[in-house]
C-alpha cells in the first residue's frame, strides 16, 4: 500500500522514473493470505518488491538469499553491478544472477569469504540484519543492547554490531524477549519487516509534503522535498536519481544518498545537540526579555529549528520464528 499524506505530482512522469520492474497486484496469486502479513505482503507486491511465481506468493517459504538480494535491490533501485569474479557459485544462468551482481556492487552481501554466495541458500535473522544494516549504511550499535535478550549472546561475532544497530534504532524489538539470530525467515515475515522500515516508495516526478512515519525510497528524478514535509526515517535516494531537492525547513531524520558522481547533494540543515537546543532557548529567553528594554541585539536567527530527528518504526509485528527452522549450520562462520 502507497501512503503518503500528501504528494503533488508533476509532470513528465515516465520521464523521471528510475524503477522499473514492473509491479503486480494481489488478484494475480491465489495464496494471498488473510492474515497479519496481508497489508505487507500487498505493499511488497504493489511496489515491486515482490512478483510471485506462477501465480503464488509463497508466503510462508522460508527466504534465500537471491530472493533477498533480488528485495533489496528492488527496494534500492540499484543498477551497479559486480562481475562476481570472486564467486564461484552464481552461474550466469541463474535468473538471480544480475541481482546477485547488483548486490555485491551494493555492498549488502560479502559472501563467505571461501568464494561462495550460497544464493539458493535460506537466509537466517541474523543475515538478515546484516543485509538490512548495511543497506541503511548503521553504524554499528553498542553491543550492550544485545543483553536485553536472552539469546543475544547467540547472535555470531560478525553480526553483532549489525544486529544492535538494528536494535538500538527501533527496528529490532525481538519476540517473546528473544532475537532467534539463527532462525530462518519467512517470505511474509521479511515482508513485514520491510513494511514496518520503509513507508513510502517515490516512483514519479513528485512534491512530498506533511508527515511520514517511516523511511523513504526515492526510486524517481525530479522529486522535491517541500519546507513542511516531516520525514520520520531515512531518506533514500537511488544512486540513477537526479535532480532532488530538499527545501530550507524540511524536517528529515538522515538522508542516504546513493548517487555516484554527481555534483548536487541535497543539505539538510545541521542539528543541534539537545543541550545546545536548551542553551538557545535559554538565549532566547533572555533577548525576549532584553527586547523589552529596547537594546537591539541584531540577528537572532535561530537555525536548529530547520531539522529535528523523528521517530523509530517498530518492528514487525509477525508471529516468532519457530527452532525448527534453526539454521545451525552457519552459526560463527557465515556472513552475508
Amino acid at each position: 500500500m502507497k501512503k503518503i499524506l500528501s504528494i503533488v505530482l508533476g509532470g513528465l512522469l515516465a520521464a523521471s522514473a528510475v524503477f522499473s520492474a514492473s509491479a503486480a497486484t494481489v488478484d494475480e496469486f491465489s495464496d494471498m493470505p488473510n492474515d497479519w502479513s496481508t497489508p505487507a505482503l500487498t505493499a511488497a507486491v504493489e511496489n515491486g518488491l515482490l512478483t510471485g511465481s506462477d501465480g503464488l506468493i509463497l508466503p510462508k517459504d522460508n527466504l534465500t538469499r537471491a530472493q533477498m538480494a533480488t528485495i533489496i535491490v528492488r527496494a534500492f533501485a540499484a543498477s551497479s553491478k559486480d562481475d562476481l569474479a570472486g564467486f564461484t557459485d552464481v552461474p550466469a544462468s541463474k535468473w538471480y544472477f544480475e541481482y546477485m551482481q547488483k548486490a555485491v556492487a551494493m555492498g549488502v552481501f560479502t559472501g563467505d569469504g571461501s568464494g561462495l554466495l550460497t544464493p539458493d541458500n535460506n537466509i537466517t535473522r541474523e543475515q538478515v540484519f546484516t543485509v538490512l544494516a548495511r543497506a541503511f549504511k548503521l553504524s554499528d550499535g553498542d553491543l550492550s543492547v544485545l543483553d536485553k535478550f536472552a539469546d543475544g549472546s547467540d547472535v555470531s561475532s560478525w553480526a553483532k554490531g549489525y544486529t544492535a544497530s538494528l536494535v538500538a534504532n527501533g527496528y529490532v524489538n525481538g519476540s517473546d524477549g528473544r532475537l532467534n539470530p539463527k532462525n530462518n525467515i519467512t517470505r511474509a515475515e521479511f515482508a513485514q519487516i520491510m513494511f514496518n522500515m520503509i513507508k513510502f516508495y517515490v516512483d514519479e516526478s513528485t512534491t512530498l509534503t506533511g508527515t511520514i512515519e517511516g523511511s523513504v525510497i526515492v526510486r524517481a528524478s525530479d522529486v522535491k522535498i517541500a519546507k513542511d514535509a516531516n520525514i520520520k526515517g531515512n531518506l533514500v535516494i537511488c544512486e540513477d536519481c537526479k535532480n532532488i531537492t530538499i527545501e530550507e525547513g524540511a524536517k528529515i531524520t538522515n538522508v542516504i544518498d546513493n548517487r555516484k558522481n554527481v555534483e548536487e547533494t541535497p543539505v539538510v540543515p545541521e542539528q543541534k545537540p539537545e543541550e545546545e537546543k536548551k542553551e538557545d532557548d535559554k538565549k532566547d529567553d533572555k533577548d525576549k526579555k532584553d527586547d523589552d528594554k529596547v537594546i537591539f541585539w541584531g540577528d537572532m536567527d535561530n537555525s536548529d529549528t530547520a531539522y529535528k530527528p523523528g521517530e523509530s518504526t517498530d518492528e514487525d509485528k509477525a508471529p516468532s520464528i519457530s527452532d525448527d527452522n534453526d539454521n545451525e549450520g552457519w552459526s560463527g562462520i557465515y556472513k552475508p
